[in-house]
């Protein structure tokens, strides 16, 4: 009985895998979305990966902060504290130069400030994580999230005290192979105990929305898609000396088979035989192929 250890009331990550496992469903619906909304700022396809959630400390969260990064403090009603949303300098600086047709991989001088261009596309990627984040959010509690202030560094954001418990949601983006920054959302863990009965009901995928006039103007127009259309009658085997000897009047014996195929595209898709109507040579289909590919 010496090995006793002092145990804090309302911690410990046991507690929460219902929350956590909630909060990763709904990461997974706004990492899908975060890709969408980075791809036309950095000009390629980006990757986003989600990590698991995790309960940690302020302090120690705060630990892993590079001094100089574009901290967003939010509030998020009606559940109480503070969100605050990380994003690295790099990758802002590196984010900005892609935009602007450069690749991404300039030198970063070290400094403490963003410049106004920097400032600009911290707004527009922040206000779409938010925005999406809201999306992601309806369908369990509605949310309206508002910035209280943007910092430059979390000496300046100090939106709890050190070790107050907070769950992490990280997202890992990279536009290159060698290029990969952390996308930070912090949130108190004491905020979504309030909700973690409803962080347990799955939350639902998106819909794909179907549109019937759409539907109706693409199948029109894809009746009138063209696809080129052939059969084979035969397929002479010549050794590379017979080819070589080829002359204007030789004749090359080939055998005819009674089915022949119907070739649209690469794909054989019935088989007939050849005749003739109205005058003219026809290709009469006598099978239909019906199978997976079809």
């Amino acid at each position: 009985m010496n090995d006793v250890q002092t145990y804090a009331f309302g911690r410990g990550e046991s507690q929460t895998p219902q929350l956590l496992s909630g909060l990763d469903r709904l990461g997974e619906k706004l990492g899908r979305r975060l890709r969408a909304l980075f791809e036309p700022i950095s000009g390629v396809r980006p990757h986003i990966a989600m990590l698991d959630a995790q309960v940690l400390d302020f302090g120690q969260w705060s630990a892993q902060v590079p001094t100089f990064s574009s901290i967003g403090v939010y509030r998020i009603a009606p559940l109480k504290g503070q969100m605050l949303l990380r994003m690295d300098a790099a990758m802002i600086s590196t984010l900005v130069d892609c935009f602007y047709g450069g690749l991404g991989n300039r030198p970063l001088p070290v400094r403490g400030e963003f410049t106004p261009t920097e400032d600009r596309l911290i707004s527009r990627i922040s206000e779409g994580v938010i925005a999406r984040l809201s999306e992601g959010w309806a369908d369990i509690l509605p949310l309206e999230i508002g910035l209280v202030i943007r910092e430059t560094g979390i000496g300046f954001a100090s939106a709890a005290q050190p070790g107050e418990q907070m769950v992490l949601q990280r997202f890992m983006l990279s536009i290159a192979r060698d290029q990969e920054w952390p996308i930070d959302l912090l949130y108190p863990l004491s905020s979504l105990r309030a909700v973690e009965p409803l962080m347990g009901t799955k939350a639902p995928v998106d819909e794909e929305r179907v549109d019937p006039v759409w539907q109706a103007r693409i199948a029109n127009r894809m009746r009138d898609i063209r696809l080129p259309a052939r059969t084979v009658l035969a397929r002479p085997n010549l050794s590379l000396a017979d080819l070589m000897q080829l002359k204007t009047g030789d004749i090359i014996p080939v055998n005819i088979s009674r089915s022949l195929p119907l070739i649209v595209g690469d794909r054989i898709v019935a088989h007939g035989s050849i005749g003739e109507q109205d005058g003219r040579a026809a290709f009469q289909i006598e099978k239909l192929l019906q199978g997976p590919e079809q």
